[in-house]
């Protein structure tokens, strides 16, 4: 355990590392950015789609494998006067080439409003990716979050995208890409054109994506089985969209049941629910017309990975080039021509839409816009129901058993056409048109004997500003409404629920406290608190009226849980464990608990695991033994390397974790403590024993 949180301590004052990260961490879905537009051979750090949003350290619940950006050209000279009737620049997928030479010109995040402050027990949380270091404050922007990249390539096409991103719960589930394609000749971004005055003719811009909904959880428990449909939708009469590409879970093979969904082996909750997408807002007619050209993207198509074409392969260049230019309208892959989503012919499914053809005189510019959308039944749902369906009592719409199962994750793709439409409506009207929700307040958390207090605040602490300190960001007119208080138990990844509020209609007056006694001694505890608006300065007919609220995500607490103790005991005669006996027990809220799929980040243990000397005091030295008197584990009290680990408390947590970093199994243990006081008095040494069963 303690291996694990030096590393995490390490990444943390490492964070220059990923300064050329960048990753919307404001609304539900996640994602990351990175030069050259691809995921690189090494990412440690990097959300890939996730959702729902939350995972600030380990940056789990994935539902993008890949990443990729091709430019395809005809009758092109290269540097070193060689023809090529076809060349490809292949930014990466499946081929880190264009990384491994290539330094972005730019690579920056703009925010809106400033990453609020969160204490815990006086210790400051501290994110990697998302922090005030690695952003800019704009008050001005349009959207909550804007990250900017911008690199060259080796055919000198200058690549610049612009992604933005919202709080707004409406807006949150989408995130707008805008690339821009400039013809400037240079191909290692220093400035000097290596191709001056170059004009290039059948150029071919192609963008791939490799999905896998719930990659690292549920597609985890199925053993890394590929067994996901993609379909594409826009391109046929009646389509009401754009167009886009999604993927989602199918039933595989190496399970008896019906494991659309996968269900988990443990309480039954969906883990895989996600229909994730990626899709077309705008393509520019031609580089002197700007309108949009509904005839794009010119290829719809989709390969299983294993046929997938790369340079890393050896392809040449036509067959790379014809990839892009097939002019195929593929629909994907469930569309009745295939029984079984894994299938070798379209088994882990990569998705390509290309643009084109377009000529790109030197200095021209084409411009083409993507989204990228998850939609999803709500995890709270995904739990509830799981739970019904792994006891054979699920009914839903008429429906029982498999079929009501598969038909209620199903409606993950209504949600996901209204969010596509949102997407729509947003470039349609302009980022300004989405209402924007009031900002999110700096959070103090202070774990005390049986109780936890909660402060917030704007400015500097100690203001006390109980309401934010300016109007709607739109219309300047104060539409304040209040706060609302929510809280997870034992992991900030399981679900909120809401605890307290105040303003607005509830009859409670604003405050900016509030005391949480609904807690148990030991229990770790995870909070939010949003400020809401009353509605009033929300015109958009997505929201028209309704109260707003601001980021769940940008205030909770994760790297350090709150958790409510007893003080510090002055003798050594109260010293006991619990529980004991311990059995293994699983959590209460989902997750593929498996053996190797179950370690919270902040601990870098299992939960289920926990065990806890109670009467302890200020600080002590506990050493844990088997009957045949081995040594198992020291700990200290309080542990500098536990961010669970209360100073001055008169219990300590331990994990089963041996100092060999193994786990204990069954059997009669015994403890030696030696205690002292907070003024470092020796207190003495005092035993005892307790029993594991597993």
């Amino acid at each position: 355990m303690r291996r694990v949180l030096l590393a995490m301590l390490v990444l943390f004052s490492s964070s220059q590392l990923f300064a050329q990260i960048k990753s919307h961490q404001i609304g539900r879905l996640w994602t990351t950015l990175f030069e050259v537009g691809t995921l690189p051979d090494y990412a440690p750090l990097q959300n890939q789609m996730t959702y729902p949003g939350g995972d600030f350290f380990l940056h789990t619940r994935k539902n993008m494998e890949e990443t990729g950006l091709w430019i395809g050209v005809r009758d092109w000279t290269d540097k070193f006067g060689q023809f090529r009737s076809y060349y490809v620049s292949e930014g990466g997928y499946l081929n880190q080439e264009a990384a491994d030479y290539l330094e972005p010109v730019q690579s920056r995040k703009y925010v809106r409003q400033r990453l609020p402050l969160v204490d815990v027990n006086d210790q400051r949380e501290q994110r990697i990716l998302d922090n005030r270091q690695s952003s800019y404050r704009l008050t001005s922007l349009d959207s909550d979050e804007q990250i900017a990249m911008k690199w060259a390539t080796d055919v000198g096409v200058e690549v610049e995208v612009n992604s933005y991103a919202f709080a707004n719960r409406f807006h949150d589930q989408y995130v707008i890409m805008e690339y821009t394609f400039t013809n400037t000749g240079d191909i290692d971004g220093q400035g000097t054109a290596e191709y001056p005055n170059q004009n290039l003719s059948g150029v071919y811009f192609g963008f791939w994506r490799s999905f896998i909904p719930s990659g690292d959880i549920g597609h985890e428990q199925m053993g890394g089985q590929h067994d996901d449909w993609c379909h594409y939708y826009g391109n046929q009469a009646g389509d009401t969209l754009r167009g886009f590409w999604y993927t989602y879970d199918g039933d595989g093979d190496r399970r008896a049941f019906d494991d659309i969904g996968d269900p988990s082996e443990v309480n039954g909750e969906f883990l895989s629910t996600t229909y994730p997408a990626f899709g077309v807002l705008h393509a520019d007619t031609d580089h002197a017309d700007e309108t949009d050209d509904r005839s794009q993207p010119a290829t719809v198509n989709f390969w299983p990975r294993s046929r997938v074409h790369s340079h890393t392969k050896g392809d040449p260049e036509q067959t790379l080039y014809f990839d892009l230019s097939s002019h195929e309208q593929s629909q994907g892959s469930d569309t009745g021509e295939y029984t079984e989503p894994y299938n070798s012919d379209i088994q882990h499914p990569d998705l390509l839409m290309s643009f084109g053809p377009y000529d790109l005189p030197f200095g021209a510019t084409i411009r083409i816009v993507l989204f990228e959308a998850i939609g999803s039944i709500d995890r709270s749902e995904a739990i509830k129901y799981g739970k019904h369906h792994f006891n054979n009592t699920l009914e839903w719409n008429g429906l029982t058993g498999d079929a009501a199962k598969n038909a209620l994750i199903a409606t993950g793709l209504d949600s996901l056409h209204q969010i596509v439409h949102r997407a729509e409506w947003t470039w349609a009207n302009g980022y300004a048109a989405v209402p924007d929700g009031p900002e999110a307040p700096n959070l103090r958390i202070q774990a005390g004997p049986g109780k936890v207090d909660l402060e917030w605040y704007y400015g500097n602490y100690g203001t006390h500003e109980p309401t934010p300190p300016k109007g709607d960001n739109d219309t300047d007119v104060y539409d304040f409404g209040g706060y609302r208080v929510y809280r997870a138990e034992e992991s900030y990844l399981n679900p909120y629920r809401l605890l307290f509020e105040c303003g607005g209609n509830t009859g409670v007056p604003v405050t900016n406290v509030y005391t949480d006694r609904d807690v148990e001694r030991g229990q770790s505890y995870f909070y939010y608190v949003v400020a809401f608006d009353d509605g009033t300065q929300n015109t958009s007919p997505l929201s028209y009226g309704k109260s707003l609220e601001s980021s769940h995500f940008s205030n909770r607490n994760y790297q350090y849980a709150a958790i409510p103790f007893v003080g510090a005991y002055t003798q050594l005669d109260s010293i006991y464990v619990v529980p004991n006996p311990f059995h293994a027990q699983g959590l209460e809220y989902g997750g593929t608990f498996r053996e190797d799929y179950i370690i919270e980040p902040d601990i870098g243990a299992r939960i289920e695991d926990r065990i806890t000397f109670v009467g302890l005091p200020a600080k002590a030295t506990i050493r844990i033994f088997t009957a045949h008197g081995d040594l198992v584990a020291t700990l200290e009290h309080p542990d500098p390397f536990n961010p669970r680990s209360v100073p001055e408390s008169a219990d300590e947590m331990w994990f089963q974790i041996s100092d060999s970093y193994q786990t204990i199994k069954s059997g009669v243990y015994f403890y030696h403590v030696e205690g002292w006081d907070r003024h470092d008095n020796f207190l003495g040494t005092t035993t005892g024993k307790f029993i594991v069963i597993r």
